[in-house]
């Protein structure tokens, strides 16, 4: 592990799969890995792997449950390795500051396509009409991502349009 800090005030409460920004001083390749990053009480990281990790599992549920926690790491600030104060640590990312109307409206665009895939994929399947467990299932997906949609466009935008 890198970064351990063994005070008592720093107690590893969690983790979560992170992609760290690695730049090498020789080469300047800059390399980008999937580490485990475990945190402190209040938040701060308290340590990461040395080694960049893969996905694991002892079954295929397992693994698939374990991709799909490396995916989410992608949703999460990049991190980058960098030298402070003589230590080495990891330093959350600065996103650049980019028009939160376009990346709003780019993201509703998204989420109706998404919602208009699913319904081609599974929305008009026969099962739906014989399942009302699986329609009620179906029906909470596709509100949920109504609601997705809706979220991505402030009250304040909305009344610009209408």
């Amino acid at each position: 592990m890198i970064g351990a800090r063994h005070d008592k005030d720093s107690r590893m409460t969690n983790w979560n799969y992170r992609v760290i920004r690695k730049t090498c001083v020789k080469t300047g390749l800059t390399t980008y890995q999937v580490h485990e990053v475990y945190y402190t009480e209040n938040g701060g990281v308290d340590c990461w792997t040395q080694q960049p990790v893969e996905p694991l599992g002892t079954s295929e549920a397992q693994l698939r449950n374990d991709v799909h926690a490396f995916l989410a790491a992608f949703r999460r600030p990049m991190m980058e390795e960098r030298m402070v104060l003589g230590q080495l640590q990891l330093v959350e990312e600065k996103l650049a500051r980019v028009r939160q109307d376009d990346m709003r409206g780019e993201y509703k665009d998204r989420a109706s396509r998404a919602s208009g895939y699913l319904f081609q994929m599974l929305g008009n399947h026969l099962l739906l009409k014989q399942d009302a467990t699986l329609a009620a299932a179906y029906d909470r997906v596709d509100r949920a991502l109504t609601e997705l949609c809706d979220a991505a466009v402030p009250a304040v935008l909305k009344q610009n349009v209408g």
